[in-house]
């Protein structure tokens, strides 16, 4: 499609107000995208290429999901809205790289990270010269594994979550498989055509998330953080994404899970002050107060036709203060109270409630520029995917789940999300000049070594 304008296109619905959210920070420069990768492998011979069966997949899921043939036009008015691209050139948005490295040399992560810091600093724009997808994929393989791939999964956070991703990868998992019950195998178009049916209604038009007047008013005004809360640099453009993962081995994902549970807590309430006590133990004694933001799903409350399994952002926030101690048990599950009683509300007394009543959220977010962050660092734990269908001749194994980092959020992102392998993998997001690297790396070391099997016992 070449020289495209956007009348050319089915205009769909107007976005909601958390999809307006993602779509004016990437406007503005502010946030770009998010990314789940996993690595999958077969165990029989294909009968057809990993390309000609890759494509029948996405080619179903196309077909089976219209958000990811829609993007968004008019993000820098105050009423951005959907249209429905007719048509996806396969070939346009899915590259495949080889990569002559030993999937389980350090090497390898080394050269994942670089790719996915790399796909974190490209935005997703309109083109109009060509109109693309508000999403892509990367496929690396390796001829030291030839019965395995690894798939990065890079898409722009107003089409989805990342739990809508991990719905995305099971079925893409599921759909590869039909690749062998299939009676004839022909290679599958290059170009699909995009579904004609509508796009699920917005967060906002499904659930009222109820906001209380004081809720409102603290929202309303702004205070900074103490001096003694550290929040890295100022809010700042532009940005320039660092990324860095840590692994987790299966040992210390199960001791994790195991003494969580013992200890009357949860993972991610664990993780989030074990980073709390990473980063007091690697900051300047002065700093005493943390705040940590902790994303949670909504999921689970909303009407049909959301379910596990549909694609769409519902995505709210938890912010739970911490001061300088030592790791403690009991910090643990009060962070995971203060998860539990927000949850309880049902998504009441969130800042994704509050943007409702933001007339224009361009002059609001570039209104944060310039001042102090109010949070340390973001944890993302996108849990764990559905257990291996017995039918599947495609398996995924680990996952590594990664975003861009944001100039008005917190200073440190952690995504989280734990692979069918068993191992638990963490992915350090940060903006280049607001937080140092090897204030991450320290962190991210002294996060592993927390996490050994041997300090449980």
């Amino acid at each position: 499609m070449d020289e495209v304008s956007p009348e050319q296109f089915v205009t769909l619905r107007p976005l909601g107000h958390v999809e307006k959210y993602s779509t004016t920070r990437s406007h503005l420069g502010i946030y770009n995208n998010v990314g789940l990768t996993a690595r999958y492998k077969w165990s029989v011979a294909l009968p057809a290429s990993v390309k000609s069966t890759l494509f029948h997949a996405l080619s179903k899921l196309i077909y089976n999901h219209p958000i990811l043939s829609a993007v968004p036009l008019g993000i820098e008015t105050t009423n951005p809205y959907f249209v429905r691209l007719p048509e996806i050139c396969l070939d346009d948005i899915v590259t495949f790289v080889n990569k002559d490295l030993d999937p389980a040399s350090p090497r390898w992560k080394e050269a994942l990270d670089k790719t996915l810091e790399e796909q974190h600093n490209r935005p997703f724009r309109f083109d109009h010269n060509k109109a693309l997808p508000f999403w892509r994929m990367l496929i690396l393989e390796t001829t030291k594994a030839p019965m395995a791939f690894t798939l990065v999964f890079v898409f722009h956070h107003a089409l989805m979550d990342t739990k809508s991703a991990l719905s995305l990868h099971e079925e893409l998992e599921a759909h590869m498989s039909e690749i062998n019950n299939l009676v004839s195998i022909v290679d599958p178009p290059r170009t699909i055509n995009s579904p004609s049916c509508e796009l699920i209604p917005p967060l906002e038009d499904l659930y009222t998330l109820h906001m209380s007047r004081e809720f409102i008013e603290s929202q309303e005004k702004y205070s900074e953080p103490s001096p003694d809360s550290w929040t890295g640099s100022r809010q700042t453009i532009p940005v320039t994404t660092r990324f860095e993962s840590l692994w987790l081995s299966v040992s210390q994902t199960k001791a994790l899970v195991a003494l969580s549970k013992k200890e009357g807590s949860s993972v991610t309430a664990v993780l989030q002050t074990l980073i709390a006590d990473c980063l007091f133990s690697n900051l300047p004694p002065e700093y005493n107060t943390l705040q940590a933001d902790c994303a949670v799903s909504l999921r689970g409350f909303l009407p049909y036709p959301v379910t596990a399994a549909t694609l769409g952002c519902y995505v709210g926030s938890v912010s739970t203060v911490y001061h300088r101690a030592p790791f403690d048990w009991h910090e643990a599950r009060r962070t995971k109270a203060v998860i539990n009683h927000a949850m309880a509300q049902k998504g009441g007394d969130m800042a994704v409630g509050y943007l409702r009543f933001i007339e224009n959220q361009h002059h609001w977010m570039m209104g944060k520029l310039g001042r102090k962050r109010m949070a340390a660092f973001e944890l993302s734990n996108v849990g764990v995917g559905s257990p291996l269908r017995k039918e599947s001749c495609f398996e995924v194994e680990d996952m590594l789940f990664s975003q861009s980092s944001s100039a008005c959020s917190a200073a440190i992102k952690i995504s989280a999300v734990t692979g069918r392998d068993g191992q638990l993998a963490l992915g350090f997001t940060w903006q280049e000049g607001v937080v140092d690297d090897e204030l991450i790396g320290l962190v991210s070391l002294h996060l592993k070594n927390a996490c050994d099997p041997a300090r449980w016992k």
